[in-house]
């Protein structure tokens, strides 16, 4: 069984060289994933977030998530790891398909590692040049 930083390291490698197969591995069946919080008005022009359960909620998601943005560059800058939490900064840049608008954004993932799977995942970052790009906003 991987201990927290293997679960992690190997979830961050997968997530920013882009194989998302095997990222996916790497989560529980059951796992809760709670990418933001939707606010009608606000960020609800990113129809990928909300709180989902299971690998199959979280597949639906990011499937939506790649039909509307191209992504370009991932990379983790920062990865803390204490007990079964473990705590990954990442730098990303990408596209929005339909502007064909770029947009870059910090955002940190929260997991919690349980039986070396990510049984909770969470995600933090300041949502507006994600919206700026989709609403094809100049700057």
């Amino acid at each position: 069984m991987n201990t927290t930083r293997e679960t992690a390291t190997g979830w961050f490698d997968a997530l920013t060289s882009g194989d998302f197969e095997r990222a996916l591995g790497y989560l529980a069946d059951d796992v809760e994933w709670i990418n933001y919080t939707p606010v009608p008005g606000w960020n609800d022009a990113m129809p990928w977030i909300g709180t989902l359960h299971g690998k199959a909620a979280v597949m639906d998601s990011l499937g939506v998530f790649a039909g509307m943005v191209e992504l370009g560059k991932e990379e983790l800058i920062e990865l803390v790891v204490e007990g079964e939490q473990a705590m990954g900064v990442l730098h990303e840049r990408s596209t929005v398909r339909r502007t064909g608008m770029a947009f870059e954004i910090e955002f940190v993932q929260w997991l919690t590692v349980r039986d070396g799977k990510i049984v909770h995942w969470k995600s933090f970052t300041d949502p507006s040049q994600i919206l700026r790009a989709i609403k094809g906003a100049a700057i």
